[in-house]
């Protein structure tokens, strides 16, 4: 499927089925990043569609460019629809962590280098991140990551919730999580509980914001 970016005019060649059948989903245009909505249950059976997308707040040329998701792949999600990144190299940790994410209706992404991390990111924003401290194997007090987690722009960052996966803090750390900018710790002799652990984090950071998100929103703010 042949898909165009109103606001950029940016066009997105799309293999048939990578995209979810007859459901309405949404991806951010890898150029202007605005969000671009794809209706499937109207555009059944048709090889191109032209997708609205909301005013380009950057100054970007206008101009059409060929893109081709195979070579810089990203999401497609239903309406709606969670999403989480894990960056954890040990594979029954991350068996289990994808096991209890799925639960929780969350589509996963892994990453298995700090840099296949970072091209991921560039075309999707993730609800949550789950980051060894020493993924990649990174120094603990020097994780790149979570480096550039800690310079997003509070925009961006506070729209994501980042777990630290760690042997050295305990689990729910407050303070660590403070000085590490995480939301929540969790030690990794505590995985078996990951399901609860993940509930309450959640829920304590989606009262800490509902306040300002709610204010937000009436004022038009993302």
């Amino acid at each position: 499927m042949e898909i165009v970016c109103n606001s950029c005019n940016t066009k997105l060649s799309v293999a048939d089925d990578k995209l979810p059948k007859d459901k309405a989903a949404s991806i951010r245009c890898p150029k202007c990043k605005n969000k671009i909505a794809i209706d499937l249950r109207q555009n059944a059976g048709n090889s191109k569609a032209e997708t609205a997308a909301a005013p380009n707040p950057f100054n970007f040329d206008e101009g059409t460019e060929d893109y081709d998701a195979s070579e810089r792949p990203f999401d497609f999600l239903e309406e709606e629809g969670n999403t989480a990144l894990v960056c954890e190299n040990d594979p029954e940790i991350i068996k289990q962590i994808n096991i209890v994410l799925g639960i929780m209706d969350y589509s996963v992404a892994t990453a298995d280098t700090v840099r296949d991390a970072l091209k991921k990111m560039k075309y999707h924003t993730y609800d949550m991140m789950l980051i060894n401290e020493t993924f990649d194997g990174s120094d603990p007090d020097a994780n790149g990551l979570l480096v550039y987690m800690e310079r997003l722009e509070m925009d961006v960052r506070r729209n994501i919730f980042v777990g630290l996966l760690t042997r050295r803090y305990p689990t729910m750390d407050n303070m660590a999580a403070f000085l590490k900018s995480v939301n929540i710790t969790i030690n990794l002799k505590d995985i078996g509980s990951i399901d609860r652990i993940l509930s309450r984090g959640i829920n304590e950071y989606e009262l800490f914001y509902a306040a300002y998100k709610d204010t937000a929103k009436k004022l038009g703010i993302k």
